[in-house]
């Protein structure tokens, strides 16, 4: 039911023709097997930037296996071949996968030999592209114009609407931009922007189009997909690149539907453009000066001295207890104040990337007018992310988004840094994850207490007494342990009604919308309003699910620092964890859990790869241990911001889960609007009810 882009249905439907061709009784041209190569990030020489695959790409080969049924997926063979190993890895992967089904007897070596010259052979036929374009560029006095687009969707013809060869019936040589191959010298100019973009095909769009821009007679056509949000980003930089320029540019969005009609209008009108542009150009006595805007030149704040620190608000438990911390340690730290005018007022700003990043500029822009403050003393906190996601480009697309508004954010500073606050001083890690244990934990335990509470709001003023409470004792004005006890005290206080059989609904997802009652629509007391108790994760047990998988990523990817660092933090925390953990028992009445079992297994489930990280992977590691923990689930719901790639993959899998678990999933995407989202949840609460109620009258009998 998830709906991708126009290439990743493509994908899908290809992969489902060829399975329905083996299903028949007429098997002829059928494939025996159906080669899906994984495809996660070109290992390059650069230092500073990744060159990632993107999201859909990454996930795009266990979701394509999920359609296959029983021994159907024998027949696929999915090497990992672009990643951060040695290309001995990718021999290996291929020997072993290709020996068992070969008749003839194939050694490791011919193998190894034969993929060595494939890889001669792509380059040969590359340089050879690039010479044609150095020729025919240089020889011709007309224009000509440059493909830009990833190569799946500008040379492909089932996917290119025919584009090509409407330019060529127009009398317009026309090139693909992997002809051009720009060297440094060529992109020095947007040298930091490209170190921002984790993307491979991304990066090597613009660097085309720097190279374009510079071409006297080259124009470019940035082919596009709908629902790309890669495509969002680099569309944006784009058009800035071509502004500055001065150079006509034409942008055709490919959908899913086969029609090429009203392609041809838009290209006649962007040739005449192209035309004009050079016939002006040739008579001009000197070429417009280039300026960069600062869309094009990322800059991020690293001096947080005397400075306000504004943190984006996605729980408003536990990061009142992280600010709390940070002031203790000299920081003014704030946290951002969540409204429903805010998210509306979001929209205005984007164009397709996913709206938590609009949110937090908007919310960011309001609370410093609101409050008065000077923006040239105000930075902006965002996570530092090398995931394929959007989340490393959120701070640099906020600070674009702040220098379009003006009114002095321009002069406002974005910050990126680790959910541990580790890069600020190395004293705030240890109560940073204590702070998102105990906000989790008085979140969990309001969760498990509301629902049958006598006294209808007592539950949220204890949880609002609490919070002070603990504020109090990461402001240093108390001990965490004394103020712990009296928190778990206060909720011992609170009476309730005997009963506990309402259905129980764990709640996933994006981390922005799981605990942010605004965005989210104030999911918990709607699930409970309608009858069900909510099981939350506190995101100090959200670590400890996924810590195993993401310190061996960053041992592969050579951060052993991270590794060194995070190991000594886990072994510390994990004993003063223990006393705290004790209390929060009381009122929970949990075994304590272990979170050991083999990442590697629970992800072959869902043909994951143990080298597959981000949001989707992490879902799947937390709906493996909140169903061993909590095996009286009734129904998953997964909360999602619209134009979140990691969501679509992770409700795409929304099969392969109920299947892996017997439990429902039901995914809500929230667009930002007021329209009302929670309700498809009722149908689900009110069969569990039922169930629970049945199932109550039995016991009983």
């Amino acid at each position: 039911g998830a709906e991708f882009c126009a290439p990743m249905t493509a994908w899908h439907g290809h992969v489902n023709y060829l399975l329905e061709m083996t299903g028949r009784s007429d098997k002829t041209g059928a494939p025996d097997y159906i080669f899906l190569p994984v495809y996660l990030e070109n290992k390059t020489s650069e230092k500073v930037a990744r060159r990632q695959y993107c999201y859909y790409t990454q996930y795009s080969t266990p979701l394509a296996m999920s359609i296959s049924k029983g021994k159907q997926r024998n027949r696929f063979l999915a090497p990992l071949v672009n990643y951060l190993y040695n290309p001995y890895y990718t021999k290996i992967q291929l020997y072993r996968i290709l020996k068992p089904i070969v008749t003839d007897s194939l050694s490791f070596f011919e193998v190894a030999a034969a993929y060595d010259q494939a890889l001669k052979f792509k380059q040969a036929g590359i340089d050879h592209l690039t010479k044609i374009y150095q020729k025919e560029s240089q020889t011709a006095d007309d224009i000509h114009v440059v493909l830009l687009g990833r190569p799946y969707t500008i040379l492909d013809k089932s996917m290119n609407k025919g584009i090509p060869d409407i330019f060529a019936a127009l009398g317009i040589r026309t090139f693909s931009h992997d002809m051009l191959s720009p060297d440094e010298e060529d992109v020095a100019a947007i040298e930091s922007l490209l170190n921002e973009l984790p993307w491979h095909y991304a990066s090597e769009i613009l660097r085309a189009a720097e190279k374009t821009a510079r071409t006297p007679g080259a124009y470019p056509v940035l082919v596009t997909s709908f629902k790309c949000s890669p495509d969002s980003f680099i569309t944006e930089y784009f058009k800035k690149m071509m502004e500055a320029h001065h150079k006509p540019y034409l942008i055709l969005q490919l959908d899913e539907h086969d029609s090429s009609v009203g392609y041809e209008t838009r290209i006649e009108a962007g040739i005449r453009s192209f035309q004009n542009h050079w016939s002006e150009s040739k008579v001009m006595q000197a070429a417009n000066p280039v300026s960069y805007p600062s869309s094009l030149k990322p800059k991020t704040e690293t001096q947080l001295t005397g400075k306000t620190l504004i943190i984006p608000n996605w729980d408003n438990i536990s990061l009142k207890l992280i600010a709390a911390n940070l002031r203790n340690s000299g920081i003014d730290a704030r946290i951002l104040e969540e409204t429903e005018t805010s998210i509306q007022k979001s929209l205005r700003h984007n164009t397709g990337q996913c709206i938590p990043l609009n949110i937090i500029a908007q919310e960011f822009i309001d609370y410093v007018e609101k409050h008065h403050l000077d923006p040239a003393k105000t930075v902006l906190w965002n996570v530092e992310s090398t995931l394929a996601c959007n989340l490393s480009l959120y701070p640099h697309h906020i600070r674009t988004i702040l220098n379009a508004y003006g009114h002095g954010m321009e002069k406002a500073g974005v910050y990126k840094g680790a959910l541990s606050f580790a890069d600020i001083s190395l004293k705030l890690p240890i109560n940073t994850y204590f702070a998102y244990m105990f906000g989790g934990m008085l979140r969990k335990m309001g969760c498990k207490i509301r629902p049958y509470e006598i006294k209808p709001g007592e539950t949220d003023r204890t949880i609002g007494k609490s919070i002070q409470i603990l504020s109090d004792a990461f402001y240093g004005k108390m001990s965490k342990e004394d103020a712990v006890i009296s928190v778990v005290e206060l909720f011992a206080e609170i009476e309730t009604k005997p009963e506990r059989n309402r259905p129980k609904v764990a709640i996933f997802g994006d981390l922005y919308l799981r605990d942010n009652k605004v965005m989210n629509q104030d999911l918990i007391r709607f699930i409970e309003r309608n009858g069900g108790e909510v099981i939350t994760t506190p995101y100090s047990s959200y670590a400890k699910m996924i810590a195993n998988q993401y310190l061996r990523k960053w041992f592969i990817e050579g951060q052993y620092l991270n590794v060194l660092t995070s190991k000594a933090l886990v072994a510390t925390i994990s004993q003063l964890e223990k006393v705290y953990a004790k209390y929060f028992g009381r009122i929970l009445q949990e075994p304590e859990p272990e979170y050991n079992e083999s990442a590697e297994k629970i992800l072959s489930g869902y043909n994951i790869r143990i080298e597959n990280t981000g949001e989707s992977m992490d879902n799947i590691m937390k709906i493996y241990y909140l169903t061993k923990l909590h095996p009286d689930i009734s129904l998953f719901v997964q909360v999602s911001p619209t134009f979140c790639c990691p969501a679509l993959i992770t409700e795409a899998m929304s099969n392969d889960i109920k299947a892996n678990t017997g439990i429902p999933v039901v995914s809500i995407t929230y667009d930002g609007t007021r329209s009302l989202k929670n309700d498809v949840i009722i149908p689900y609460l009110n069969y569990s009810s039922k169930i629970n109620k049945t199932e109550t009258l039995y016991k009983n009998d």
